[in-house]
């Protein structure tokens, strides 16, 4: 059974969900001490942990899409700075959209909603 597990497509794999979980704990980092907040190391690692799921995801979708590696750790790399809640929104759009499912009514009011307040921290 082990024959069959390619090790380099998991170490890939491993690597763009850490350039994700890295970007997620700086983008918390950045925004949270833009607003002048106290940096919670429990909350940078729950950023971290969340980005590096969302890492993963995005990693799927560009093999999926075939982007070569470089574009795939640009794409994940900016989805883990957006971070886990933005991103996971965004990609609802595209999972609602391969399956023909409507989107919920409030869907591009939550989006855009998550934008703004990416927009409001300074």
């Amino acid at each position: 059974m082990m024959e069959h597990v390619d090790w380099g497509q998991w170490a890939k794999g491993l690597f763009f969900m850490a350039v994700a979980a890295a970007g997620g704990g700086l983008g918390h980092v950045m925004r949270e001490s833009d607003k002048g907040n106290k940096i919670l190391r429990w909350r940078v690692l729950l950023n971290m942990a969340a980005s590096g799921f969302v890492g993963l995801l995005v990693t799927f979708l560009c093999q999926a899409v075939k982007l070569d590696d470089l574009w795939t750790g640009f794409v994940v790399g900016v989805f883990g700075w957006l971070g886990a809640t933005v991103s996971i929104q965004l990609l609802e759009r595209i999972v609602y959209k391969k399956f023909g499912i409507p989107l919920r009514a409030n869907t591009d009011r939550r989006v855009d909603g998550a934008k703004a307040q990416e927009e409001e921290r300074p």
